[in-house]
């Protein structure tokens, strides 16, 4: 035999390529319900999208994507998430123009260079949501209720929704002062990339993995004690909009997510261990940080094909 396969990668065939097969056309079905439809994206891009809509202090961008310049001198990078691609092809291909909001879906690979785990790979699959064209919490909630409707539709038990806000723009600065004096009292205990992050964007501190770390911002500010009024209000009409339709939540101040590019909402459905199967959130600021010209809310959601397959 010549060689093996690279680790964190899989061959799907069989009895698990039918399982496979088979979830992925339930999340097809849903989404078609929900008036959303399909979109495919190239499998790379040029790697500024991922710098500038993920965000260069991110894990992702620093330690976990496959980046490589190809014959032209291009630099360009195999996705390791749905949403920018998606939002590219949005602006590039003027979807704006059409009423809005604009809903889409897909089910593609990703690629990131992390240590394979149980329902972690490099080469992995996600399901995938885009509600453009609404800032209102109505859009979060319909995203929320298809996720919510799917994991039940898969048989998934144990399963909760956590929300969180970490505001916008306005006030993630002083939310971010306060932080950043906070991080500073326990800088020489933080690791050398959380030491560094803290003064370039000291959220992605929040996200660090490393047992320390996390020990030290269990008793850091919280974004939801900064809100401005405008995200206060958005907040608490997205948890009274779901308690009406009773889809039960948790608000849990520790979720930050691990992209950049998330404003206000942010949500994970988590199990009692503490296994994520799904992440999203409100992503108002993307669209303008792919293309100035343009200023338009979004919302979704990404869903781990492989995480579902061994939950």
């Amino acid at each position: 035999m010549i060689t093996q396969a690279p680790r964190g990668v899989e061959d799907w065939y069989g009895e698990r390529m039918h399982k496979r097969t088979w979830v992925e056309k339930q999340a097809r079905e849903l989404a078609r319900t929900y008036n959303m439809t399909e979109i495919i994206t190239p499998i790379f891009e040029h790697t500024e999208l991922f710098q500038r809509g993920v965000g260069e202090t991110t894990d992702v961008v620093q330690k976990e994507m496959y980046t490589f310049e190809d014959k032209g001198g291009r630099s360009i990078t195999l996705k390791p998430e749905g949403t920018a691609g998606a939002m590219r092809a949005y602006l590039e291909r003027n979807m704006y123009a059409n009423p809005a909001p604009t809903k889409l879906y897909y089910v593609t690979q990703a690629f990131r260079y992390e240590k394979p785990q149980s329902g972690r790979l490099r080469q992995h699959h996600q399901f995938g949501v885009e509600f453009v064209g609404s800032k209102s919490p109505l859009a979060e909630v319909e995203v929320i209720s298809l996720a919510a409707t799917l994991i039940k539709k898969l048989g998934l038990k144990d399963v909760k929704l956590h929300i969180n806000s970490i505001g916008c723009p306005n006030c993630k600065k002083d939310y971010n002062d306060a932080l950043l004096a906070y991080l500073r009292k326990h800088e020489d205990a933080l690791c050398p990339t959380c030491r560094e992050r803290m003064q370039k964007n000291p959220m992605r501190v929040i996200d660090c993995k490393v047992p320390e770390c996390k020990e030290i911002v269990k008793d850091a500010p919280r974004t939801i004690d900064y809100l401005d009024e405008e995200c206060k209000n958005h907040f608490e009409e997205l948890k009274a909009l779901l308690t009406e339709l009773g889809i039960p939540f948790e608000v849990d101040t520790g979720i930050v997510r691990g992209l950049d590019y998330y404003t206000k909402t942010v949500f994970e459905f988590v199990n009692s261990e503490g296994f994520t199967l799904c992440g999203g959130g409100r992503y108002d600021g993307l669209i303008h940080e792919i293309d100035e010209k343009q200023d338009i809310p979004s919302v979704g959601f990404g869903m781990g094909i492989e995480r579902i397959l061994y939950f």
